[in-house]
C-alpha cells in the first residue's frame, strides 16, 4: 500500500512537472529570453522580475538545417531551454524557424530542398510538441540579404524570392507540422506566415515594399483556409512628436487591413518583432516613452473597433515580442536587459526596462485569436469624406487623412464644404491628402474635383497637375489632370507610373474644351486584382471625358492619395470608398449645376 501510495505521489508530481504548456493570458512579450544554461527549471530570472510573474511570450529561433547550423542552433537544444523558460512560469513560445541564416526560401538549385526543409519543421515540431505549438516560418524575406542560395561551394549567392516563392514554401512546411500534435493547451499548430519588412522599396535593402510583398504571399496561396496566421513587424520611426505611436499604429493597422481583405480576419497576429533603435541613451529614455504607450496604443486597438472598416471589430494583436531582451547578444542598442543597467533612473519614461515592467503591471490581456471581421462588403460604400468640418479628419475612426505637402504648399479647409490643396505661389508647391495608415487593393472610389484656380503656382514651374493616386507605395498609378495653364501636356490626363512618372501604356487624352479655372470633375476608379478602370465626367456631363480600362499588375495595395503640383488650387468636395461592386453614387448634382 505504502508503495502504491508513492507511484501515485510521483505520478502527481511529474504531472506538476510536465503539466501541457498553456498559453500566457497577457498582451506582453519579448524576443529572445537569454541563456538559460545555468539555470534550474522554475529558476526565476530578471525576465519574471520585469514582468512582476506574469506569464509572458518569448520567441525563439531554431534552424533546421543540420548540415549547416550549429548544436546550439537545432531544436533538440531548445529542450532543455524550453522547459526552463516556461515550466513554473506561465510563458509561452513562439519558434522561429529557418533552414539557417539569410535562408527563408530554398531555391530551385539547392542542395538543400524545400521537402527537406517540410520535413525538417515536421521534426522540430516532434522535437518541441511538449512546449510549442505557435511556428513562424521565415522572416523579413522581402529584405537583401535576408536570402542567399547555393553557389557551388556555400550559400553565397544573394538572390530575390517571390511571395510566391515563399507562399509554397510556407504551405509545404506548415502541412508537415500540422502531421505533429503539440501536448499544448490548445492542443493545436498554428503556422503564421512570416512577417515583412514593414515600408516602401528602398535599394539595396528592401526590394519589395512590405505591403505589396504581404499582399502577393496571401494571395498566391491557393486554399486561405491553410493560412493559420501571421506574424507582423513595426518599429518606432528615428523620431516622431508622439515617440513613434502613431507611425507604429499605422504600420501595423495597413497590415492587418491587408489581411483582412482577404477575409481572413479571423486568423490570429502576433506582432514578432517592434522595438526603437536606442544607441544612445537620450534615444534610450524615448524608447522608454514608447514601450508603455505601445502597449496602452495595442490594448486600446484590441477592446475597440472601427478601427480599420466603420461598424466592424479590430482585427486583435494576441501579443507583442520586443526585439530583443537580453544584452550581450549582439544587439545591446535594442536591449531592454541592457538598458536596465545602464540608466540609473527607474522611471518608466526614462528607462526601457522599467517602462516594460510598468507595462506589465497594468495587466493587459492578450487579444484574441483573430477578432475581426472576415465580410468587408464588396458592394457597399466603406466611408465618405464631406469635408464639411473646420478643420481636416486626421484621426481615427475614418475618414483620417494625412495633410502633406511639397514646396510651400498648404492644405485648408474652404468652411463650405471642401478642402484646399494649395500652391501659394511657391515653384512646385502643393498641397494633399494621403490615406496613411490606411491601404486598399481591391475598391471602387469617387472624387469630386473643383479646379479653383487652374494656373501655374509660380511660373517658374512649367507643369501645373493635380492627380490621383491608387495603391501608392514605391509604385501606384497616378490619373493625372494637367491643366490647360500648364506648359507640359495641356489640357490633358495622362496615366502615370507613380514615383516613376512614366505614362503606362497609350493612355493619355485630350480634354475637350481643355481644364480651366472652375472646372469641376467627378473622378471614379474601379480597382479588382489586374483590372482597373478609370472615368472622369466634366461639369456635370452625363458622357465621361476619360474611360479607361486597363490590365496592369505593376502595383496591388497601397494608399490612396489627391495631390496637386505647382497649381495655384484645387478643392476636393466630396470623396467616397466601397467595395470593388458598389455601385456608386452617380453624377452629383453640385456638378451638375
Amino acid at each position: 500500500m505504502k508503495n502504491l501510495f508513492f507511484a501515485f505521489l510521483l505520478l502527481g508530481c511529474a504531472a506538476a512537472i510536465f503539466a501541457a504548456a498553456i498559453d500566457s493570458p497577457y498582451l506582453y512579450g519579448i524576443h529572445w529570453y537569454g541563456k538559460t544554461d545555468s539555470i534550474s527549471v522554475g529558476q526565476r530570472t530578471d525576465v519574471e522580475d520585469m514582468s512582476g510573474d506574469k506569464g509572458i511570450w518569448d520567441l525563439e529561433i531554431a534552424h533546421v538545417d543540420s548540415s549547416a547550423a550549429p548544436a546550439w542552433d537545432l531544436p533538440s537544444y531548445f529542450v532543455g531551454h524550453s522547459q526552463k523558460v516556461t515550466q513554473g512560469k506561465g510563458n509561452s513560445l513562439i519558434f522561429r524557424l529557418h533552414p539557417y541564416w539569410s535562408r527563408n526560401v530554398p531555391h530551385a538549385s539547392d542542395p538543400y530542398t524545400l521537402t527537406q526543409y517540410a520535413n525538417d519543421c515536421k521534426s522540430a515540431a516532434n522535437t518541441l510538441k511538449d512546449y510549442v505549438h505557435i511556428w513562424q516560418i521565415g522572416n523579413e524575406v522581402n529584405i537583401n540579404g535576408e536570402n542567399n542560395r547555393w553557389g557551388g561551394s556555400g550559400y553565397n549567392v544573394p538572390w530575390e524570392p517571390t511571395p510566391a516563392q515563399y507562399a509554397d514554401t510556407y504551405i509545404a512546411c506548415r502541412d508537415k507540422i500540422h502531421e505533429i500534435t503539440p501536448n499544448t493547451t490548445p492542443a493545436a499548430q498554428f503556422v503564421l506566415m512570416q512577417p515583412v519588412s514593414p515600408g516602401n522599396a528602398i535599394g539595396g535593402t528592401r526590394y519589395m515594399d512590405g505591403n505589396e510583398f504581404l499582399w502577393r504571399q496571401i494571395d498566391a496561396v491557393s486554399d486561405k483556409g491553410k493560412i493559420d496566421g501571421f506574424g507582423i513587424h513595426a518599429y518606432a520611426p528615428p523620431s516622431a512628436a508622439d515617440y513613434g505611436v502613431e507611425s507604429f499604429m499605422d504600420d501595423i493597422r495597413e497590415q492587418l487591413m491587408i489581411i483582412d481583405q482577404f477575409g481572413l480576419g479571423d486568423r490570429p497576429v502576433f506582432i514578432t518583432e517592434w522595438n526603437k533603435h536606442m544607441p544612445n541613451q537620450a534615444h534610450a529614455e524615448i524608447g522608454a516613452k514608447f514601450c508603455h504607450r505601445i502597449f496602452t496604443a495595442l490594448n486600446a486597438w484590441n477592446t475597440g473597433s472601427g478601427g480599420e472598416w466603420p461598424g466592424h471589430p479590430n482585427h486583435n494583436i494576441v501579443a507583442a515580442t520586443w526585439f530583443v531582451y537580453p544584452k550581450d547578444f549582439g544587439w545591446d542598442e535594442y536591449a531592454l536587459q541592457y538598458w536596465k543597467t545602464q540608466i540609473a533612473s527607474t522611471d518608466k519614461d526614462v528607462n526601457p526596462w522599467y517602462s516594460f515592467n510598468y507595462a506589465c503591471g497594468l495587466g493587459y490581456a492578450s487579444g484574441a485569436y483573430g477578432g475581426g471581421s472576415t465580410s468587408i462588403p464588396n458592394n457597399a460604400l466603406w466611408w465618405e469624406d464631406t469635408f464639411n468640418g473646420a478643420s481636416l479628419d486626421q484621426t481615427a475612426p475614418l475618414p483620417d487623412w494625412k495633410a502633406e505637402t511639397s514646396g510651400g504648399g498648404s492644405v485648408s479647409m474652404s468652411g463650405s464644404g471642401s478642402v484646399r490643396l494649395l500652391g501659394n505661389g511657391t515653384t512646385d508647391g502643393g498641397g494633399g491628402i494621403r490615406t496613411a495608415g490606411y491601404v486598399y487593393g481591391n475598391f471602387r472610389m469617387e472624387a469630386n474635383v473643383t479646379f479653383t484656380n487652374a494656373a501655374r503656382s509660380n511660373t517658374s514651374g512649367a507643369q501645373a497637375n493635380m492627380d490621383i493616386r491608387i495603391r501608392e507605395g514605391s509604385k501606384g498609378y497616378s490619373f493625372t489632370f494637367f491643366t490647360s495653364q500648364s506648359l507640359e501636356n495641356a489640357g490633358r490626363v495622362i496615366l502615370r507610373r507613380t514615383n516613376e512618372w512614366t505614362q503606362i501604356g497609350s493612355f493619355n487624352t485630350a480634354v475637350s474644351g481643355g481644364i480651366n479655372t472652375g472646372d469641376t470633375f467627378q473622378i471614379e476608379i474601379t480597382a479588382n486584382g489586374s483590372n482597373i478602370a478609370f472615368k472622369a465626367y466634366k461639369n456635370g456631363s452625363t458622357a465621361p471625358s476619360v474611360d479607361w480600362n486597363i490590365t496592369d499588375s505593376g502595383q496591388t495595395v497601397g494608399w490612396i492619395r489627391i495631390m496637386t503640383w505647382n497649381l495655384n488650387e484645387a478643392r476636393v468636395n466630396n470623396f467616397k470608398l466601397g467595395g470593388p461592386q458598389w455601385g456608386g453614387s452617380g453624377i452629383e448634382d453640385w456638378a451638375i449645376y
